[in-house]
């Protein structure tokens, strides 16, 4: 994937991401996450080549996390 697709996937699904609509992008870098499908149950994690595209505003930020293969959303973080 692209650094602009990764945007991009982010924008469509800014509503379903509960994504404050003052947040603007910030950055976006590819790195290696680790993946679990349920954080909350203990087991393995994988690795995950990803995109990680920030958003921010003055109450704070969000973290995406999109597989770099598949474009899926892997995980979203907010700041408190």
């Amino acid at each position: 994937m692209t650094k602009q697709e990764t945007i991009e996937i982010v924008e469509r699904n800014r509503e379903m991401l509960q994504i404050d609509p003052e947040m603007v992008y910030e950055s976006a870098e590819r790195a290696i996450v680790e993946y679990k499908e349920d954080r909350e149950i203990p087991g393995l994690v994988e690795d995950r080549i990803a995109w990680i595209v920030t958003l921010s505003c003055r109450l704070g930020f969000v973290e995406v996390q999109i597989d770099d293969k598949t474009g899926s959303i892997l995980w979203v973080r907010r700041s408190a």
